[in-house]
């Protein structure tokens, strides 16, 4: 019967995140959206003769994680290149040796690339150079990518292809390193991967791209992250393509929404794209900017930077503003804070009617993407510019060593200040920055909870209890879906929205958080279809 069920979990623990009903043990699905939440007893006048059962035998039913915050391609490149994190490689002579070997398996012509490096993991305690890639792989191209995804290391085959010489002048937003005797490029670049990708293009074929996609998309459901928001900088209508193009093949499940580079816009405009334009499962989101310090000023400077944001709002575009440091972070605060309140919540586009359940208009508000840190003085500024805050809780668990290390200790309670932001009232969602962190939810909702690394070390700078893991799981699904205006549709279990869901063995929120690193997925449904199991 066509008003019947399609899909039925029962004997589930099911964690809803909707404060009308927060906890449920069954979950009807007709089509790709929530048709009933409560028990079975309720639900069995949805159920059909072809209904679909899923017993989850007392396991805990969650809405799909939202990451609000990656960069899928790189992800997926990543996951095809030379692993060079911490973890695996510990000096310049280990990386040489792992690049030297994947030369060996590479075909004539093609580049070898390496990914999530540190240098001060490196037993030598400096960035690699363009002679130590060189030495490796002397007749490849070779591109090294630092685990923070700002810096790059190139070798001599690889600088002559981008054209970059000794005269070749550092562009606006970063730097080429050279060395002081002679003014050649060391291979080193600062902030410049936009600047490369428009010079080199990409670096990958066909096939080498589905195979990164492949294992991506393995490795998020896996972890029951069922939509994801792209934060590339660089994005356009080239990248839409590319994204569609793997939606259509059917390789890409997980639902994206796509941000634009704020000098993409025009483009996609003239290709009859807005935001908000797409469907559910691919969507135009929030313009992306850029603003560092790694020239050792601000770039843009703030009046460029009001100018690209109202540009951007004129053409339709909330913004997301890239801020790690407090300078960054009040320039995006101040300048967000001076536009007027209708840029602060732009409506989505009507969308269609799904099943028996009208969706009305959502909001999404302008975005401070990283807000790494903020002291107290800076937490009025947020509030009072209205922008929601994307953060990374995932840094603390895989960098917090290396902060207390590094960090001033008089700022180390106020990186990543989930507490600090939520107690002052600004919306807060968590996204991961993959690859430059794993995507894993886990980990970063332990360390939201308990500001421990993955050492166990605690940073300073948050009560216990001031994050529970109710308040992390929220800020990982329903939170992300609202800071890119998708609210109303996903997020959390409720009739009406998209059946997007996780199960995993045991409560996150009975457990001591420990073991909450330790917690896997054990089906992950999108859209009312299981797309995997353990």
């Amino acid at each position: 019967m066509p008003d019947r069920a399609d899909l039925v979990l029962y004997n589930a623990n099911v964690i809803t995140l909707d404060r009308r009903r927060p906890r449920a043990q069954a979950v009807a699905v007709r089509g790709d959206v929530i048709v009933g939440v409560g028990n079975l007893t309720r639900l069995e006048p949805l159920c059909g003769p072809d209904t679909r059962r899923i017993d989850c035998q007392g396991m805990t039913l969650l809405p799909g994680f939202v990451d609000a915050h990656c960069h899928l391609l790189a992800l997926a490149a990543s996951l095809t290149g030379v692993d060079c994190r911490p973890q695996v490689v510990t000096s310049i002579a280990a990386l040489q040796h792992a690049i030297r070997i994947r030369a060996q398996q590479t075909p004539a012509g093609r580049w070898v690339r390496g990914f999530g490096y540190d240098e001060l993991s490196l037993g030598e305690g400096r960035h690699p150079t363009r002679h130590d890639l060189d030495s490796a792989a002397p007749h490849y191209p070779v591109r090294l990518d630092h685990r923070s995804g700002h810096a790059v290391v190139l070798n001599s085959a690889a600088l002559a292809m981008a054209g970059i010489t000794q005269e070749t002048p550092d562009p606006p937003e970063g730097v080429i390193q050279r060395d002081p005797p002679t003014g050649q490029p060391t291979g080193l670049l600062l902030e410049l991967g936009e600047w490369l990708r428009e010079r080199l293009g990409t670096l990958r074929d066909a096939p080498e791209m589905d195979e990164g996609v492949r294992r991506m998309e393995s490795t998020l459901l896996g972890w029951g992250i069922t939509s994801v928001q792209d934060a590339g900088p660089g994005n356009g209508l080239a990248r839409w393509e590319a994204f569609r193009a793997q939606k259509d093949s059917g390789r890409l499940r997980c639902r994206v929404t796509m941000m634009a580079g704020c000098q993409h816009i025009p483009e996609l405009q003239r290709a009859g794209l807005g935001f908000g334009s797409g469907d559910d499962s691919l969507r135009l989101g929030h313009a992306k900017l850029m603003l560092t310090l790694t020239t050792g000023q601000l770039h843009p400077a703030i009046k460029e930077l009001r100018q690209a944001v109202a540009l951007a709002h004129r053409a339709g575009f909330p913004v997301a503003i890239h801020a790690i440091e407090q300078e960054a972070v009040a320039a995006a605060a101040a300048v967000l804070g001076d536009q007027p309140t209708l840029s602060r919540s732009s409506p989505l586009p009507q969308r269609g009617v799904r099943g028996d359940f009208p969706r009305t208009p959502a909001q999404a508000r302008d975005r401070i993407e990283h807000c790494a840190e903020c002291p107290p003085a800076l937490l009025t500024e947020v509030l009072r510019c209205g922008a929601t805050v994307v953060t990374q809780p995932g840094f603390i668990y895989w960098n917090g060593d290396a902060y207390q290390q590094r960090v001033a200790s008089e700022l180390l309670p106020h990186l990543y200040p989930i507490a600090a932001l939520r107690r002052a009232g600004v919306p807060v969602a968590f996204g991961s920055d993959a690859p430059v962190v794993d995507p894993n939810p886990w980990p970063a909702i332990y360390s939201a909870v308990t500001r421990r690394t993955s050492t166990g070390q605690q940073l300073p700078g948050q009560h216990s209890g001031e994050v529970t893991v109710a308040g992390a799981l929220e800020m990982h699904s329903l939170q992300g879906a609202e800071a890119e205006g998708a609210g109303d549709g996903k997020g959390s279990i409720e009739a009406g929205k998209l059946a997007d869901l996780v199960l995993v063995e045991n409560d996150p929120t009975g457990m001591d958080p420990a073991g909450i690193i330790d917690l896997r997925a054990v089906i992950t449904i999108i859209g009312g279809q299981v797309v995997w199991k353990r």
